[in-house]
């Protein structure tokens, strides 16, 4: 069985901890949130946690690096979803979400076929454990505000600058 070998690195918005999964990124969470995210991860596909550095972590810490310096758009790391069937469509379905565009709970429960669970998709949009590679930050309320973030509101508006999604700021 191979580990969930994790890594930390920083960012403009704060320190990040990056998870491999035998060769796909299956954990990126904010180091507030990281040791909790990591061992669900870890649970859910049965792999025991390791720290260290591979292939695909400095892979993915180059390309978030590149992110927050804005010259990129979109990832080529390639991502393990680790939930549950609902939780992985609502995640499949905010990938849809293009660079600095921002779509509604309501607009992401329509992608993934379910236009009457923008509740539920709240949900598994809080339980990701892929933030920036998964955009959860690109989600808000169906009237334009930032809506939330279980990051905190301050990280989701410096995604959401990185990417020029002025509309959303006072």
């Amino acid at each position: 069985m191979k580990p969930l070998t994790i890594e930390k690195t920083t960012s403009p918005a704060g320190e990040i901890v990056l998870g491999d999964c035998g060769g796909a990124l299956c954990v990126c969470a904010w180091a507030e949130e990281a040791e909790a995210v990591a061992r669900k991860v870890a649970r859910l596909i049965g792999a025991p946690l390791e720290f260290g550095s591979t292939a695909l972590t400095r892979q993915a810490v180059g390309e978030l690096d590149e992110y927050f310096r804005r010259e990129r758009r979109e990832f080529t790391v390639p991502l393990r979803l680790c939930g549950t069937d609902f939780q992985c469509a609502a995640w499949s379905a905010m990938q849809q979400i293009p660079y600095g565009a921002t779509a509604s709970y309501a607009d992401e429960a329509r992608l993934m076929g379910h236009p009457s669970a923008f509740r539920a998709v709240g949900n598994a949009n809080g339980a990701n454990p892929l933030v920036i590679f998964v955009p959860c930050h690109r989600i808000v309320a169906a009237d334009g505000s930032i809506g939330g973030y279980s990051a905190g509101l301050d990280k989701k508006r410096f995604l959401l600058g990185i990417e020029r999604v002025e509309a959303l700021f006072p």
